[in-house]
């Protein structure tokens, strides 16, 4: 899948390289969008965990933890480019399963208490919390999308990719 894409992956060619029957995949999965979306639960579970870690390693002062966590979900979408992609693909999901749902929200919900935190610190404190995150989100998603794709090294060779999202927590803080 990661050498063509899951847009053109299809069950049988997704069993031939795992060394399993077609006949096993179609056991536990009707369909590719069925394999998709578990994929992508464990995608959503995985981006959680390392964003947890993140968030818990970093200093809660001065919104450094929503920057820990933008951080994570850069870094997560450069280590499993496929996955990540395949986590934003509603084309190819079931995008209303019960599983994927509550993953996406969770990942939500940690998102909001992080920056509710950083907020209670005086951290963005004019925006309410769901624009904050959903204004961040929008950001890092961009920027990993930018420089997944190197876009951003192609038309602005002179800036660091590192250091823009650091100017992305110092602008979400600005705007409080």
């Amino acid at each position: 899948m990661a050498a063509t894409g899951p847009a053109r992956a299809s069950l049988r060619a997704i069993a031939r390289r795992c060394g399993v029957s077609h006949q096993a995949t179609a056991h536990h999965f009707v369909d590719r969008a069925g394999l998709f979306t578990a994929l992508a639960v464990e995608g959503h579970g995985l981006l959680h965990q390392e964003t947890e870690e993140a968030i818990a390693g970093a200093p809660v002062e001065g919104g450094q933890q929503v920057a820990a966590a933008g951080a994570a979900y850069v870094e997560f979408s450069r280590r499993h480019a496929a996955l990540f992609d395949l986590m934003y693909r509603p084309d190819l999901l079931r995008n209303d399963d019960e599983q994927l749902v509550a993953a996406r929200l969770a990942q939500r919900d940690l998102m909001m208490s992080t920056i509710a935190a950083a907020q209670e610190r005086g951290w963005g404190t004019d925006v309410p919390t769901p624009e904050l995150a959903a204004l961040g989100w929008a950001a890092v998603h961009g920027l990993a999308v930018l420089q997944r794709d190197l876009v951003v090294s192609a038309v602005y060779p002179e800036v660091d990719p590192d250091s823009i999202l650091r100017r992305v927590v110092h602008v979400l803080d600005r705007l409080g």
